[in-house]
């Protein structure tokens, strides 16, 4: 087994589904799917397991990153030397996992960066603007996306870097450490689709959240 699929998922039985039928439609097979509920109060766990899928449930939330990590570990376990992590909510199209894909002997971690920033919502353009920044001068690596959830990450890489965050801080975390221990870090465009679906991220508390993680790599 060589490459699994991790999604974390909060609240997202309104699109769960689609996502599941969009990856089998081309060609991903329901046992490579890593579902992680991070502790739903909808029926996003019950949906996913209705669709023959892996899934893992965290009986609260605790955080995109935590719940990342909980698909990382069991793909892992699974024997997988790769994984390709998307979000619940439909944004990432499934043609680009096979564009992501060609391209993974070449790099350790290959991140999604979205070039049609002119449709993404105000705040969340400013927050991943301000944050891609930081990370990038902290790294002295550039990077245009640190925030985008649409990724290829080689397992291995866990060997050397530990990740310490929980929430979406954790994705800029795993960058950032990514380059400083000197894996091969890339960056791809990819496709995103803005509709309806509730944002989770909280501006003020993450971006908090990130300002604290970035003075912690400061001192270090």
């Amino acid at each position: 087994m060589a490459t699994g699929i991790v999604i974390p998922a909060y609240n997202a039985e309104a699109t769960i589904e689609r996502v599941i039928r969009e990856l089998m439609k081309h060609g991903i097979k329901k046992k490579h799917i890593i579902i992680v509920d991070d502790g739903s109060t909808d029926a996003t766990g019950s949906v996913a397991l209705g669709m023959g899928v892996q899934v893992i449930r965290h009986e609260r939330n605790r955080g995109k990153g935590a719940a990342l990590k909980s698909g990382f570990s069991a793909a892992r376990s699974q024997g997988y030397q790769g994984v390709i992590t998307m979000d619940a909510d439909g944004q990432h199209l499934c043609d680009d996992i096979y564009r992501l894909s060609r391209h993974r002997k070449a790099y350790d971690l290959i991140v999604g960066y979205r070039n049609d920033t002119d449709v993404m919502p105000l705040m969340r353009n400013i927050v991943n603007r301000m944050t891609s920044l930081v990370i990038s001068v902290l790294a002295d690596a550039y990077t245009p996306d640190v925030q985008c959830g649409f990724r290829y990450i080689a397992l291995n890489m866990f060997d050397r870097v530990t990740l310490n965050t929980n929430h979406y801080q954790m994705e800029s975390e795993m960058i950032f450490k990514a380059q400083r221990l000197g894996y091969r870090v890339g960056s791809f465009p990819v496709a995103t689709v803005y509709g309806k679906e509730k944002s989770f991220i909280k501006p003020f508390i993450d971006t908090v959240r990130f300002i604290f993680m970035a003075i912690t790599f400061l001192w270090r």
